[in-house]
């Protein structure tokens, strides 16, 4: 007969299960850190994207998937910079995929993070379709646009996952809702970098970032010479970038009393501005390669600070305010 002091607990909650817990939070930690890391590097891969694009370079390998039918082609600076995005891309999807493999395998992976894996697979699966596209049809304008939200929504997905699974580890604490405003503040903002984002696109993919020659005015000193075509786009873009600036700091005015929300909504005004600081250099410098991919690295930053704040928002939709 054993001892019973010595002998290990078989149920549920005993001692016996510990080890067994432990390790499988060891593991949705790591795994939640590598996850952070691939999050990194497809914020690396869209600033690589916006540099490929300011130096035109997004022809400089006029075929796909090789480069002028070869895996490392001869480089120049052009072939550089899409090669070198093309590589990075690659990687990403390699390093996804065994990661999604883990995940799914591993039967603590929670049922949210399988969800957003398979949204981030289907993204990714989209977003590679875009790039041979974007290739194919010679830089068409949607092509470039789409690579672009695509790009950053992938982007977006992965930074869910990698919080879903800490959260499932350490768990959230519990705090009230936010106040209606705050979250109505918060949507407005979301919606509206949204429009920003694909606005964006279409200006860099349609070269109209410099048909207006002045800020704040446009051509001539005029604020708004026509509606029309690249100058309409460009002056929308501009507008909506005010209108989002504004969005920032009503938003930030409705959380100052929700410490939670208010440090996401901090960040969002100091990126907001430095986005339209960045904007007006871009006119005023004649849209230099480092300015532009510093724009698009900005709007990035943006996108995933908002997230975190709607993510906060939703964390404690089930605890009364």
């Amino acid at each position: 007969m054993s001892d019973p002091a010595t002998a290990l607990p078989t149920t549920r909650h005993g001692a016996a299960a510990q080890p067994e817990i432990a390790s499988a939070d060891r593991r949705r930690l790591r795994d939640a850190a590598a996850c952070f890391a691939l999050v990194a590097l497809t914020y690396l891969l869209i600033t690589i994207g916006a540099l490929v694009r300011a130096h035109n370079a997004g022809l400089a390998c006029p075929d796909w998937p090789l480069c002028f039918g070869e895996f490392v082609p001869t480089m120049n600076l052009e072939v550089t910079f899409e090669w070198t995005h093309r590589l990075v891309a690659g990687s990403v999807a390699l390093l996804f995929v065994r990661l999604a493999i883990r995940l799914l395998r591993a039967p603590e992976t929670p049922l949210a993070c399988r969800r957003l894996l398979g949204l981030a697979t289907g993204l990714l699966a989209t977003q590679i379709v875009l790039g041979a596209l974007t290739v194919w049809l010679q830089l068409a304008s949607w092509t470039v646009t789409a690579h672009l939200i695509t790009g950053n929504s992938f982007c977006v997905t992965l930074l869910l996952i990698g919080c879903s699974l800490r959260d499932s580890v350490h768990g959230r604490a519990a705090r009230p809702a936010a106040a209606p405003l705050a979250r109505a503040a918060v949507f407005v903002c979301a919606a509206l970098l949204f429009v920003q984002m694909v606005l964006g696109g279409m200006v860099s993919s349609r070269y109209a970032g410099l048909v207006c020659t002045e800020w704040p005015t446009c051509n001539g000193g005029l604020w708004f010479p026509t509606w029309r075509g690249n100058v309409g786009l460009h002056l929308f873009h501009r507008l909506n970038a005010y209108a989002l600036l504004a969005a920032f700091a009503w938003a930030f005015v409705m959380a100052r009393s929700d410490a939670g929300l208010r440090r996401f909504v901090t960040l969002l005004v100091g990126l907001g501005i430095g986005q339209i600081a960045v904007g007006v250099a871009n006119v005023w410098l004649g849209l230099p390669a480092e300015v532009t991919g510093l724009h698009t690295a900005l709007a990035a930053a943006l996108g995933l600070t908002l997230t975190l704040a709607i993510r906060d928002l939703y964390a404690r939709d089930a605890i009364p305010r």
